[in-house]
């Protein structure tokens, strides 16, 4: 039996930015370095294209999570 329900894939379109209100926030995968210092490599997030503003989902915040971990994790084992 299946389902009439799909899951809907993830938007390209560009969303309004909650910082500066212009319709810029897209969806990008990337390297990025965070204040502290911890890198995280393919890290699937929204980014502003005008402010460039960023604003990270749960599956963003799992993957920081999870490196944040790995990075712990090595400290120790030094």
């Amino acid at each position: 039996m299946s389902s009439s329900h799909r899951k809907k894939a993830p938007t390209s379109e560009a969303l309004p930015c909650p910082e500066c209100g212009k319709t810029q926030m897209i969806r990008v995968v990337e390297t990025f370095r965070l204040a502290d210092g911890l890198t995280v490599k393919i890290l699937g997030h929204y980014k502003c294209s005008s402010c460039g503003s960023r604003f990270f989902d749960d599956d963003a915040m799992h993957s920081i999570q999870a490196a944040r971990a790995s990075q712990r994790s090595l400290a120790k084992s030094c």
